[in-house]
């Protein structure tokens, strides 16, 4: 009988484990669209490229929603997107356009401003 509860015990603590590990694996990236493309199934791929990297997402069409927004996004559209690596693919689980844009994170020396003024 204990050994039953020891072993129930230890399995949910094993789970909880792998969904930390799985959710850390996550690729989370925010970047701009520089292709789109269908695969041979009419899945959607978006190819974002972060600081001159490029990652390949694949928007699965299973779900309605994030297949809809992947429709809708353009070449050079800031986006935020989220996925879990397979392999040779990384299949997207989040995704989000991104209203403002990017923040480019370059600063201006306030001199040339107050000089404006």
């Amino acid at each position: 009988m204990t050994n039953a509860k020891l072993l129930e015990a230890l399995e949910d603590i094993a789970d909880k484990e792998r969904r930390i590990r799985e959710y850390k694996r996550r690729l989370r990236i925010k970047g701009k669209v520089t292709a789109t493309g269908k695969t041979k199934r009419d899945n959607i791929t978006l190819t974002v490229e972060k600081d001159k990297e490029e990652y390949k997402f694949t928007i699965l069409q299973s779900n309605k929603e994030r297949y809809a927004l992947a429709q809708k996004i353009n070449i050079g559209t800031g986006i935020s997107i989220e996925g879990i690596p397979t392999f040779r693919t990384v299949i997207c689980t989040r995704l989000k356009i991104l209203e403002k844009g990017l923040a480019q994170g370059k600063q201006e020396k306030l001199e040339l401003f107050i000089g404006a003024s």
